[in-house]
C-alpha cells in the first residue's frame, strides 16, 4: 500500500474516531470497491487543514451513475454514517455480493459497539467479573483496498 494511501486513509479514520457509526461507514468506503469511494476526487470527499472529510448526505445525491451494487454499498454506508438516509436493507443486503456483505456485516456489528461491549460473567469460583468478549463480527478479516488514491476518483 503506498504511502499516500495509507495516510489518506488514517486521516479519514482520524476524522470519524469516536462516532462508532462514522467509523463504520468511513471504514466501508475504504476497504469496499477497492477504496474508490473514498478517494478525494470523490464529490463527497472534501479537504480540510489536515486532510479530508466525507460527507455522507451527500452520497445518495452523487452516487447515480453508479451500479445497483455500488448504490446498495454507498446508501448502507449513508445510513450507518448517522445521517438520514432510508435503506431498504432486506433490498440492499440481497443485492450485495459475499464481498461486500462481509464488510457491511462487520459495519454493523461496529456501529452496534459490538467490540466495545461488557458482559457480567461469574467465574467457577463464584467470583464477578467483567469480560469483555469482542467484535461479534470482525472487520479486520477484510484487508484494506491497496489501490492509490487518484484526482479523478469514481470511474477511474
Amino acid at each position: 500500500m503506498t504511502g499516500d494511501v495509507e495516510r489518506h486513509h488514517a486521516q479519514l479514520r482520524a476524522w470519524a474516531k469516536g462516532i462508532y457509526g462514522l467509523e463504520a461507514a468511513t471504514e466501508l468506503l475504504i476497504r469496499g470497491f477497492d477504496g474508490r469511494f473514498a478517494d478525494p476526487g470523490c464529490p463527497w470527499v472534501h479537504p480540510t487543514g489536515s486532510g479530508h472529510w466525507i460527507d455522507f448526505d451527500a452520497i445518495p445525491a452523487l452516487m447515480g451513475a453508479l451500479s445497483g451494487g455500488e448504490q446498495r454499498f454507498l446508501q448502507i454506508a449513508a445510513s450507518l454514517s448517522g445521517n438520514d438516509t432510508e435503506v431498504n436493507l432486506g433490498g440492499a443486503l440481497a443485492g450485495l455480493d459475499r464481498t461486500h456483505l462481509h464488510l457491511v456485516l462487520a459495519g454493523v456489528a461496529h456501529a452496534s459497539g459490538t467490540h466495545e461491549q461488557q458482559e457480567l460473567t461469574v467465574r467457577a469460583d463464584g467470583t464477578v467479573a467483567f469480560a469483555r468478549p469482542g467484535a461479534i463480527y470482525r472487520r479486520d478479516q477484510t484487508e484494506p483496498a491497496e489501490t492509490a488514491c487518484h484526482p479523478g476518483g469514481i470511474g477511474r
